[in-house]
């Protein structure tokens, strides 16, 4: 696999990218200036295009089709109900837009698809035996009710001057301050992540609620929000801390739909997606699909490095794949041991 455009796979149909998973450079030791301000800046990188579109989409969400701010004092069914249709249409759209541009249109074919095994469409891990009818069931039946819960509650504390409340009466520091949590945003979301996910490995939480996300072994766009209700609640709490520290509500927006939107192409099961002709933008992540593939591994995103911190990294090679399968079989022995 000597290029990450080639479509080279092993025997089981799988493909990986070309090069180690790495973390960013922000967390090197010793500092790389250099490559920092690169990826900040650089095409692709940390500002362009990702974060920046999804900030670009919470701004004119909140301009155009949210509630003023004063009408949403109290809770009223028109105004719950608005963002509600909102947000259903916006995860519509997106996450099944994509699985319509990758699965059933097929645009690119099995290129950098990190598998080509097919979605189970009989399988009683899932309901209606189908995995896609199960994932949309999960988002549109669960996801898109807390995410909603979340930002009503979000918009009534601005409304009513329970959060967002600290007098930076100068503008140049209001704004700084807003602008500082936009570019915190998805580290802030990076961290709760990591956090939230290993808890909901902690083994009474994982049976009782992280497993139904885990039945997804090869994942698509609709995976990314599959899950339990009781995961929703965990997940979606990353606003939580925006309520701490946001001065306007665009900052929360932000934190709420970088959590609601992003699982998409976190899940597509693609390196990349072609979105014209000769251009491939950053669709999914092969870090996230070793999760999904071993379960005891990357429980956050390479944009902080947590696992690397924490033990639990898996750079994507077949090397790291065999040193973990020898550090699992090893735990479980040992468990065994001890039980008997």
């Amino acid at each position: 696999m000597n290029s990450p455009s080639t479509n080279e796979r092993n025997q089981q149909g799988e493909w990986r990218p070309a090069h180690p998973i790495v973390s960013a450079p922000i967390t090197a030791w010793p500092p790389q200036p250099a490559k920092t301000l690169k990826w900040l800046f650089g095409w692709p990188g940390f500002l362009w295009p990702e974060n920046i579109f999804w900030l670009a989409v919470s701004v004119c969400t909140w301009a155009f089709l949210t509630p003023e701010l004063s009408t949403m004092k109290s809770f009223e069914l028109w105004w719950v109900a608005l963002l509600y249709v909102r947000n259903f249409i916006f995860i519509t759209v997106l996450f099944g837009g994509m699985h319509y541009f990758l699965y059933m249109r097929k645009s690119q074919g099995d290129r950098l698809r990190f598998t080509t095994r097919p979605f189970p469409t009989n399988s009683k891990r899932f309901k209606f035996n189908n995995q896609v009818r199960d994932n949309m069931f999960h988002t549109l039946v669960f996801a898109v009710p807390v995410v909603t819960a979340y930002e009503s509650i979000t918009y009534w504390l601005f409304a009513n001057n329970h959060i967002g409340f600290i007098d930076l009466t100068n503008p140049v520091a209001f704004w700084t301050w807003f602008v500082l949590l936009a570019l915190l945003a998805p580290v802030v979301h990076a961290v709760h992540f990591y956090f939230g996910h290993r808890l909901l490995h902690v083994k009474f939480l994982y049976r009782r609620y992280h497993a139904l996300h885990h039945a997804n072994i090869q994942v698509g766009p609709w995976s990314g929000l599959s899950m339990h209700p009781v995961e929703h609640v965990i997940y979606f709490s990353t606003v939580v801390v925006q309520w701490l520290i946001a001065l306007h509500p665009v900052n929360a927006l932000y934190q709420l739909q970088l959590a609601a939107f992003m699982p998409a192409p976190g899940h597509s099961g693609y390196e990349k997606m072609n979105v014209c002709n000769g251009v491939d933008l950053a669709a999914g992540s092969y870090f996230h699909y070793q999760h999904h593939k071993y379960f005891e591994c990357n429980y956050g995103g390479s944009l902080m490095p947590l696992d690397k911190w924490f033990g639990t990294f898996h750079d994507g090679t077949e090397e790291a794949s065999t040193r973990l399968r020898e550090q699992i079989r090893s735990r479980r022995q040992s468990n065994a041991e001890t039980a008997d």
